[in-house]
């Protein structure tokens, strides 16, 4: 039961996911540069995480240091350098490309578990990084 709320939960993400870029292509469209929009990006989802906090009660500095503070390299790496060099991306490129490409984070992140967190890496997830590659060759080479 488990297993399929993840894969609800993580299909739900990818539909909220997938329509972001369309609303930040809209946003960028006009004159305001990458930089300006991962702060408002970010802003945004700060408010809303500490209303969040806020509502549950939560002490988001209760937890382990080293914790916190991995998480918050995280946030530094995904959120402000993926998020800067992501919106460069869409400032130029079309959507229908950039996202796909951009979506291929999960090729790395097979890598690094296999690497940093010494999780197994099977046929079938050689599989799929092969379709995710291939994928990518067929956009970017398609006009």
């Amino acid at each position: 039961m488990d297993n399929l709320k993840a894969v609800f939960f993580a299909l739900l993400s990818a539909f909220i996911w997938g329509s972001a870029p369309v609303l930040f292509k809209l946003g960028l469209r006009g004159d305001v540069p990458p930089l300006v929009g991962i702060f408002i990006h970010n802003l945004t989802a700060t408010l809303f995480a500490l209303l969040g906090v806020l509502i549950l009660r939560e002490n988001p500095f209760a937890y382990p240091l080293k914790q916190i503070l991995t998480i918050a390299l995280g946030g530094f790496v995904s959120g402000f350098l993926g998020l800067l060099v992501y919106y460069k991306a869409l400032k130029f490129g079309q959507v229908s490309v950039v996202a796909p490409i951009a979506s291929t984070s999960p090729l790395f992140s097979s890598l690094l578990a296999v690497l940093v967190l010494g999780e197994s890496f099977s046929l079938m997830k050689l599989t799929g990084t092969l379709l995710i590659i291939a994928g990518v060759v067929i956009l970017t080479t398609s006009r």
